[in-house]
């Protein structure tokens, strides 16, 4: 049975179940398909736009995979990772085409089955109107039925329209959330979806703060071992980023969930690598 939702309405549920059991903060991961990113074709930037959306937010991602278009490869990758993490993105292969099987692949990770979605039929033909027409088997033409297939979802997904100016909704089996690959798509329905998603898991955005040193990473990395171990009770932590420049230097980076230890660790680190220098 289709559970379909608009954001407005928030769906409570799609996070309850992982949330609660573990005590752990909630962690995601993502999923990202396609053989076109792995034979160096297409550059995947959804990474990098899920990663800066997720660390503005508080969405702690941990994990990426990049799969081929295999239903298997696709299958085995969210079993895992939905079993690890609290939540799972997805994009690529929800397109028209043979090598688009993502929904089928959910489907097959959960042993659910594939059913037309009416509500997302009739938004595609309303928004797309004359430029596609989408009927499912044994109906349609090809060209329809391959169109049709775009609706062919899990049956047990919850199914969000994120943006009133789109018909391609985000798809979410258990913890899974499935979004296109498109970039300029996917990165505007992740803007729409993930706040909300933020809110569900109870998460605060992280805080990032930097120092300038140029204090080689050799002298740095006691140092950082140090106040690493210091305010690793507050989940800090630090990061050394050699900028190959001239003269060269390094910046620290300081990330945490709490503002005011973020700024004490920088200040602290701060004041160590002045008297170094």
């Amino acid at each position: 049975m289709f559970c379909v939702r608009t954001l407005c309405a928030r769906v409570r549920s799609s996070t309850r179940a992982f949330t609660q059991k573990t005590a752990r903060a909630p962690t995601a991961a993502f999923c990202v398909i396609g053989d076109e990113i792995l034979s160096g074709k297409t550059q995947d930037t959804n990474t990098r736009t899920l990663a800066s959306q997720c660390f503005s937010l508080g969405i702690n991602l941990q994990k990426i995979d990049i799969v081929p278009d295999s239903q298997a490869a696709i299958s085995a990758s969210l079993t895992q990772l939905s079993h690890e993490h609290s939540v799972v993105f997805t994009s690529g292969g929800i397109g028209p085409t043979h090598d688009d099987i993502t929904y089928d692949a959910v489907a097959h990770a959960f042993g659910d089955e594939l059913a037309y979605h009416s509500a997302t039929l009739d938004r595609m033909q309303r928004i797309m109107g004359d430029k596609v027409r989408a009927r499912p088997d044994p109906n349609g033409t090809s060209a329809e039925r391959a169109c049709a297939r775009m609706a062919l979802f899990p049956r047990s997904a919850h199914v969000t329209f994120v943006d009133s100016e789109l018909w391609v909704p985000v798809v979410r089996v258990r913890n899974v959330h499935v979004l296109p690959g498109i970039p300029r798509l996917f990165a505007r329905m992740a803007a729409a979806y993930l706040p909300a998603l933020a809110e569900q898991l109870g998460v605060s955005a992280f805080v990032r703060a930097e120092v300038a040193t140029h204090v080689s990473e050799s002298v740095l990395a006691p140092v950082l071992e140090r106040v690493q171990i210091e305010y690793a009770p507050w989940n800090i932590k630090l990061g050394s980023y050699p900028q190959w420049t001239s003269p060269p230097h390094n910046i620290v980076s300081v990330v945490g969930q709490s503002p005011e230890h973020v700024h004490a660790c920088r200040d602290k680190l701060a004041r160590l690598l002045a008297d170094i220098t």
